[in-house]
């Protein structure tokens, strides 16, 4: 057992909190004011049993150790060292945790060499000259295989694992690093005809890797899973060769995937990461925030119109990060626009738009200010995105350009936007109960959203002769961790009524990935309606809360035929608007009759 757990063994969090705060009995949980914030109504929940805290005003949470950090202003090594001695725990030195260590280091090792086989295959082996072929008609150099370490994977089940195994590696450590996928016998390789781009982090440390296939194939990359030594929500490709350019510029251009960074760092763009993925997590932002102050985001798709991707840049600019976008004419990326022509790139970079004007100019693009139906869609699209604009004077100054965009008043959309910036109160019943004002927008959330914790909120306090909740598709979710706690959730409550055990949070928690837990962390410390103890009231609540999903989806759909409706018109597509207005009138009837 390391220190951090020990530590947290012997150290309740309740009494930790006590002796700054005073703790009143709330449930199973304690309340208090938030220390952080000023508040009239206490929203800083301690949880005795997972022995963590939250608070559902500022949103900052965490156990002991980020307490300490945030109460006293103490470094993590200072709250270790504090706790420690009040737990009466001697740290070990380091390197005294031998096996630990050993294991990482070896799983660093068997990278390394997966890299060399993969490089050399790639380089000096006929079995990847279709490979080496690709990348140079993809415009890749010389000097970008070397330098990014480009390689490939032979298509076959066990090239790696048996080259692994002859210099001395187990078929258990192939399997942790992600490189083998476990079979009845040992294992076989998990790239596979594939070519290969090491994931190297800001120390030089190889993590893990990604594969793109060469053939015409889904999916298209698949990445190292999640190890001891790689999560992919903390990590941006291309941060080895970049953070040097990065900090002598304070400025990072963000681009979705490997080659858009490689063909911009071979084209003198030396200071651009690919963020595997367009929705910036939390630990991508952090890691941004030690090089840079200025991030310019470049991706395929829409990001005004992707709510994964919108929660990102809420984080970077809570996180006080300068945000723009890059914005490439015709549909194009980053790398077919290099290979094109450099300068049209540089010229893209120097012109990129703040990422509210963004947002303005998306919202110009997609509605009709004259048409009221549009303007009700443009409030519930950019009010809760204004509402979590973390700087005043900026805030106002979109405030007062919305309200120019709109033809309206300065007042209402101000009013608007400071009634979006309350904190909810946390009674998911009562937002749900409003059904009348269906995607009224609430503590800059829209009610779908609300909607979305309050069904796993549910699912987290099944009563206690719980017995059976009928399953619905994940798609339910538009937010996607939602639905992998979801799926897990489901999983987790089937087991525990097939085998009648009671529900337990931490058994549940145990086995969620890393990313998750604090999520279902702040959602299980919600507290809920006492009536949703009664098993018949709780599954008729749950059924309501889907099918208020279920017309969200149904809805969603119908804007987006709708679109497409009008983008066929343009273009004089008789058949297709024929084909799309019949689903349009299919889902309306099904809407109608729900």
């Amino acid at each position: 057992m390391d220190d951090v757990t020990l530590i947290k063994e012997k150290i309740n969090i309740v009494d930790l909190i006590s002796e700054y705060l005073p703790l009143k009995k709330a449930g199973i949980n304690f309340k208090t004011s938030c220390p952080f914030h000023n508040e009239k109504t206490a929203s800083f929940v301690v949880s005795p049993e997972r022995q963590i805290w939250h608070c559902f005003g500022c949103q900052k949470g965490g156990d002991s150790f980020t307490f300490l950090m945030e109460k006293e202003g103490m470094e993590f090594k200072e709250a270790l060292e504090f706790l420690a001695k009040k737990a009466g725990v001697i740290l070990q030195r380091k390197g005294e945790s031998g096996k630990g260590k050993d294991a990482k280091d070896r799983l660093y090792e068997v990278n390394l060499k997966a890299q060399e086989f993969y490089h050399y295959i790639l380089t000096k082996h006929k079995l990847g000259k279709a490979a080496l072929e690709y990348l140079k008609k993809r415009g890749v150099s010389n000097e970008s295989i070397e330098k990014f370490g480009i390689g490939y994977a032979p298509n076959s089940w066990e090239s790696l694992t048996k080259f692994l195994v002859k210099r001395g590696f187990k078929h258990s450590e192939i399997i942790e690093s992600g490189l083998g996928v476990a079979s009845k016998t040992s294992c076989y390789d998990r790239f596979r005809g594939r070519i290969t781009f090491p994931l190297i982090d800001g120390k030089d440390n190889l993590r893990g890797f990604s594969g793109r296939v060469l053939q015409t194939a889904e999916p298209k990359y698949i990445n190292s899973p999640q190890t001891p030594i790689f999560d992919k929500s903390t990590f941006l490709f291309g941060i080895n060769l970049a953070k040097a350019e990065i900090r002598a510029k304070k400025e990072v251009v963000l681009v979705e995937g490997e080659m858009d960074a490689i063909l911009s760092h071979q084209a003198g763009f030396k200071n651009a990461v690919a963020s595997k993925g367009t929705a910036l997590t939390e630990g991508q932002i952090e890691l941004i925030k030690k090089y840079a102050d200025s991030i310019k985001l470049c991706f395929d798709m829409d990001l005004a119109g992707d709510s994964a991707s919108r929660r990102g840049i809420e984080i970077a600019d809570k996180a006080g990060l300068n945000i723009k976008v890059i914005q490439i004419e015709g549909g194009k990326d980053a790398a077919e626009v290099v290979l094109e022509d450099p300068k049209i790139w540089e010229k893209a970079i120097s012109e990129a738009v703040p990422i509210y004007d963004y947002y303005l100019a998306s919202i110009a693009k997609r509605y009709d200010t004259k048409n009221p139906v549009d303007l009700k869609k443009i409030g519930e699209e950019l009010i809760p995105i204004w509402a979590k604009i973390t700087d005043d004077l900026i805030r106002e100054r979109y405030n007062q350009k919305l309200a120019a965009f709109l033809r309206s008043d300065e007042k209402v959309i101000r009013d608007a936007v400071e009634k979006a910036r309350k904190p909810i109160s946390g009674d998911y019943a009562q937002v749900f109960k409003k059904a009348a004002l269906s995607d009224n927008v609430v503590g800059g959330r829209t009610r779908r959203e609300l909607l979305e914790e309050y069904l796993i909120a549910l699912l987290l306090h099944p009563p206690l002769d719980f017995t059976f909740a009928a399953y619905h598709p994940e798609t339910l979710f538009l937010k996607e961790s939602f639905r992998q706690i979801y799926v897990m959730l489901f999983l987790y409550l089937d087991t525990i009524s097939f085998k009648s055990r009671a529900f337990n949070i931490n058994e549940l928690a145990s086995n969620l990935p890393k990313e998750l837990v604090s999520e279902v962390d702040r959602l299980y410390l919600t507290q809920l309606d006492s009536k949703l103890q009664d098993a018949k009231f709780w599954q008729k609540e749950f059924e309501s809360v889907v099918s208020e999903l279920k017309r969200a989806l149904i809805k969603a759909s119908l804007e987006r035929l709708s679109l497409e409706i009008k983008n066929a018109q343009e273009f004089g597509k008789i058949e297709v608007v024929e084909s799309l207005n019949k689903r349009f009138r299919d889902l309306s009837v099904k809407l109608k009759n729900f």
